[in-house]
């Protein structure tokens, strides 16, 4: 059976969110939180738009990961 991936940001080639790349790229965030909390989820970093956002996004920019 073939995985059919959602059209979203969580599954596009731009989109990183890993969580020590959130906390490095947001300096101080470790004061608020951590980059490994649940309320980050599914959120990340766009690396086409340099945005912070949610992985349910999509946007014209959508290149499916390989």
């Amino acid at each position: 059976m073939e995985e059919v991936k959602t059209k979203c940001c969580f599954n596009c080639m731009y989109f990183n969110n890993d969580p020590e790349y959130i906390e490095r790229a947001f300096a101080g965030l470790r004061v608020l939180g951590s980059g490994y909390s649940s309320v980050k989820r599914d959120d990340g970093i766009c690396q086409l738009d340099d945005r912070y956002l949610s992985g349910y996004n999509v946007c014209d920019g959508y290149k499916e990961r390989e």
